[in-house]
């Protein structure tokens, strides 16, 4: 991939607002939990050469894959004209349009740049889907449609004019068949909770709790908000290119090594059920407790519902406090049980939520203590 790593880095395309930004890293996450729900190893690069690349999961990768994600609030649909719009530049020179940016990681990279993905949240005109219909079937474009073809080359052709006719002739073929149009699943407005949801739904394999889920996304997104921004120059190695710009799915499989510490669910349960019996609790009073803390776990990954998590939150936050203040006393069951009772009582005068209910907060008091969750999300 020695074109890829020592050519100059070229002018991005307009990436730098920061809702842009954080769509764009949003994004970035989501593709990549499509590829753990796939189970496909990746290695992907942060802002390098495009929005995202992309290589096969290898010490020595010989090509890659680029990626533009681009956001608009003011078009329904992309038209190829729009597609291969050019912007002027202060100065007066004309920046490449979005797909001359393309043909440009097929002419500079050559076989070293496997295909190009264009990415939006706005839909594809019917040419654009046509197109796409075409080669995502193996077929060519230039034998199937040749009026279309012909429209997509002299678009080219009109941004890069001086190009020796035989290379663009090769160039065109490569580009045409190997750019690739998806509409991003992901909204302006809810990207974020929609990669929440989808990431506790990847997540719950490693049986996380919601604080050790949050971290977990935490990390991630840090990582790739981090890789984005970080600035390098070229030529640079491959190794170094991987430390500063790139995640793998080797991260997942870190931090779920990280997080195997915590106690799981089902811990929890029995360190639960161990302690009530030991104070004397009845089985119908331990297993009312233990639903309505399973009740809970499920409940606490519904992430749309922020009422409910802000209400937990403030209950474990009541609870430590609760800790703090009656540490000397809180190992007697008599007078812990009491506390509980008058803290269940009063918080729920407080605080209304149909979920949030009496065996709910039991449970959580319970799960609090003994496992030592915290209320810091």
């Amino acid at each position: 991939m020695q074109n890829i790593l020592n050519l100059n880095l070229r002018e991005k395309a307009g990436s730098d607002s920061y809702n842009r930004f954080e769509y764009q890293a949003h994004w970035i996450l989501y593709h990549m939990l499509d590829n753990i729900q796939n189970k496909k190893p990746f290695l992907i690069f942060c802002e390098f050469h495009d929005d995202m690349a992309e290589s096969e999961y290898s010490p020595s990768p010989t090509n890659m894959n680029f990626y533009q994600v681009k956001t608009t609030d003011t078009k329904e649909e992309w038209k190829l004209s729009s597609l291969f719009q050019k912007t002027k530049r202060k100065d007066g020179s004309y920046k490449n349009s979005f797909l001359g940016f393309i043909f440009y990681n097929f002419d500079k990279f050559s076989s070293e740049c496997s295909s190009c993905h264009f990415i939006s949240n706005a839909e594809f005109d019917n040419e654009i889907l046509q197109w796409q219909s075409i080669v995502k079937d193996k077929k060519e474009l230039k034998k199937e449609n040749l009026a279309l073809y012909m429209k997509i080359k002299n678009y080219v052709k009109v941004e890069y004019p001086t190009m020796d006719q035989q290379k663009f002739d090769i160039v065109i073929d490569r580009f045409i068949q190997n750019t690739f149009f998806t509409k991003s699943p992901l909204s302006l407005e809810g990207h974020v909770e929609q990669v929440k949801g989808v990431f506790f739904e990847v997540a719950s394999r490693f049986n996380l709790d919601m604080k050790s889920g949050y971290l977990l996304l935490t990390n991630i997104m840090d990582s790739v908000r981090k890789k984005t921004r970080t600035i390098i120059r070229t030529p640079i190695s491959y190794e170094e290119l991987k430390m500063k710009k790139g995640i793998s799915s080797d991260i997942f499989n870190e931090l779920e090594e990280t997080f195997n510490s915590i106690p799981k669910h089902d811990e929890v349960y029995d360190s639960i059920e161990n302690y009530l019996k030991k104070n004397s609790l009845s089985i119908i009073q331990i297993n009312a407790m233990l639903k309505g803390l399973k009740k809970h776990h499920k409940k606490n990954l519904d992430i749309s519902d922020a009422l409910y998590q802000d209400i937990i939150r403030a209950f474990i936050q009541e609870v430590d406090d609760l800790v703090e203040k009656n540490f000397i006393l809180i190992d007697d069951f008599a007078i812990q049980n009491e506390l509980l009772e008058n803290l269940v009582e009063v918080f729920l005068k407080q605080h209304i939520h149909q979920e949030a209910t009496s065996m709910v907060l039991r449970g959580v008091f319970y799960e609090t203590i003994l496992s030592g969750q915290s209320s810091d999300v």
